[in-house]
């Protein structure tokens, strides 16, 4: 197999790069504006850049890998992965030159594209049912897809205020939330040595034991969307108080061992970083107002940012065989939490203390481009490190995936050679 065809089968090894590099772009536009580089205030590219970029680029990784083996269906084909990667690649053209309409636009079309992918397997096909919580994380590229569509005509149409708020937090808060409330609950367990809920026989039809964590998988999405609405609609302390109770409720009852005192390896104890970080980050908003953007990133970098990094070491060193790396101490972990917390902190504290507002911009700026280069350098040496023997000492026991994992090589959709 190829490059291609093994990016096309994996294409979080086209993705994951992409949106680490798009994130590193996003937060070092504010020292590009400070050095007077950049004329325009880079707020909304900024958060296209970390969201759509860095956020989508790892969430079209992550699905567009893990969904065709959770349904027991073909790989996405040469002509998918360049088609999706094309799209990021424009979006982020139309960012790097401020045309935030087209990006929107753009962004659209490009989830839709990997919603359509998805789609197509899970209709034509299938082998297995997808775990319960995988259609709310499709739940949530839709609904940003449409929410950027509808963003790419507010200068001609000039949307109301409650519609465009509403589209905004779909598009940058549901396109990240929606998919962890769908997935955490099959993947998370296993970073904690449990077991999943989630994870259930292979079956072309749908199991009675699907539809119970399905309803309660649909009832935290419904309740996710329904607190954007309530925030633009009734204010935001409602709307944010609910959604971290939603995240924070829903997340401690499906993901067993997420909270707890269990001994877990340095991965496992930077995903327990990551609710008391989000909701944290709710509620300070909440509690501000008028400083809710800066109290919002300890929710998106504390949160969101960490997460992805987390799930993506694991996918990275699970799909490079190295299992025995996932259930090692990793110690380097607890420097990345750090790390990142540290960054969250410092961006938060930028808004709440005006007098260093503009060097502390800089310093989160650069504090998280530390965190990507970190994150990337060690995942490498990860992969290179010697085999672990069965008595090297361990950390969280890191279960292997239990669905089907069948990958077949190809040139075009529809054909395929062994």
């Amino acid at each position: 197999m190829n490059r291609l065809d093994r990016a096309a089968a994996e294409p979080f090894r086209a993705f994951f790069p992409l949106g680490g590099a798009a994130s590193v772009v996003g937060v070092l536009l504010w020292p590009a504006y400070f050095a007077g580089w950049v004329e325009t205030w880079p707020l909304e590219a900024h958060a296209r850049w970390m969201v759509v970029g860095f956020g989508g680029c790892f969430v079209t990784g992550f699905l567009g890998t893990a969904g065709p083996r959770l349904l027991g269906t073909d790989p996405w084909c040469r002509f998918e992965l360049l088609w999706h990667l094309a799209m990021a690649l424009a979006v982020m053209a139309c960012l790097a030159t401020q045309a935030i309409g087209a990006a929107d636009l753009l962004t659209g079309f490009w989830l839709i594209g990997v919603l359509t992918s998805l789609l197509f397997r899970l209709l034509v096909g299938r082998r297995d049912v997808p775990p319960p919580g995988l259609p709310i994380a499709l739940l949530g590229v839709l609904g940003a897809a449409f929410s950027a569509f509808v963003l790419s005509v507010d200068g001609v149409l000039h949307l109301s205020a409650p519609l465009r708020g509403f589209c905004r937090l779909m598009l940058f808060q549901g396109l990240l939330w929606l998919p962890v409330l769908g997935v955490a609950p099959y993947l998370l367990p296993r970073f904690f040595g449990r077991d999943s809920r989630h994870s259930l026989p292979e079956s072309r039809a749908v199991p009675r034991a699907w539809w119970k964590p399905f309803t309660a998988s649909l009832v935290a999405g419904l309740a996710l969307i329904a607190s954007f609405w309530i925030e633009v609609r009734w204010g935001g302390r409602p709307g944010m108080a609910l959604r971290a109770a939603v995240v924070l409720g829903y997340l401690a009852g499906a993901v067993p061992g997420w909270f707890g005192f269990s001994k877990v390896n340095g991965l496992g104890l930077a995903l327990r970083w990551i609710l008391p970080a989000a909701a944290g980050g709710w509620w300070l908003a909440a509690a501000f107002p008028p400083l809710r953007i800066g109290s919002l990133h300890l929710m998106f970098i504390g949160g969101t940012g960490l997460i992805l990094l987390a799930v993506a070491t694991r996918v990275m060193l699970g799909h490079a065989g190295r299992h025995d790396r996932l259930a090692s101490p990793m110690r380097w972990m607890h420097g990345l939490w750090f790390l990142t917390l540290f960054t969250a902190a410092t961006r938060v504290a930028a808004d709440f203390v005006p007098a260093i507002r503009t060097s502390h911009y800089l310093y989160a700026a650069m504090m998280w481009t530390v965190v990507v280069g970190f994150w990337a350098w060690k995942l490498r040496r990860e992969k290179r490190m010697p085999e672990r023997s069965a008595d090297d000492e361990i950390g969280t026991p890191m279960s292997r995936p239990k669905r089907s994992t069948r990958v077949a090589s190809h040139k075009r959709c529809g054909r395929h050679s062994s």
